[in-house]
């Protein structure tokens, strides 16, 4: 009785991983997904950290399902992870303007001698400005908010992988 127990906790322990890598996974396709959906439909137009934080997001998706099979992936996701995160605090920090951004990605300043026209008429998407309110919060703190629980949800995977999993291993020689 005792042996099908030990295979039930591992059965539980098993379909919790892969409860997480799944909640990744859709989390990252729906940041993926809401991204192209604002430029494609809304006709919102994203600045090249927004593009750049997009294929982050497709990246951890695609590498949370292959984690699964893999196990050796799992260090990968978690990487991608922690960029996705601190790419994210570095676009709001730039939109913010904690600090500045890349030389491409930066509005131009007036001057004396510019007439003004050029500023107010200019149609590119940068980088420190708000580019799209949701709910009235900039879409790219909504954008490190949801980096953030992306980046719980894998340490809680890390978490069951290594301190369950070697509760299962030991139980397993008992």
């Amino acid at each position: 009785m005792r042996e099908g127990h030990k295979i039930f906790e591992f059965s539980v322990f098993i379909l919790k991983l892969k409860m997480v890598h799944f909640m990744v996974f859709c989390m990252a396709i729906a940041a993926f997904g809401t991204s192209v959906f604002a430029e494609m439909v809304l006709a919102k137009e994203p600045c090249q950290l927004c593009l750049i934080s997009r294929y982050a997001y497709l990246s951890i998706a695609l590498i949370a399902l292959s984690s699964v099979r893999w196990p050796i992936l799992r260090i990968l996701l978690l990487l991608a992870v922690v960029f996705g995160l601190s790419f994210g605090l570095y676009h709001l920090g730039v939109e913010n303007h904690w600090w500045i951004g890349p030389r491409g990605c930066i509005s131009k300043l007036p001057t004396l001698n510019d007439s003004g026209s050029d500023f107010l008429d200019d149609n590119r998407v940068y980088c420190d400005r708000v580019n799209w309110l949701v709910f009235g919060v900039s879409s790219t703190l909504w954008n490190f908010l949801l980096s953030a629980c992306v980046f719980w949800l894998v340490s809680v995977g890390c978490v069951l992988h290594f301190y369950l999993g070697k509760e299962n291993e030991h139980s397993a020689k008992d």
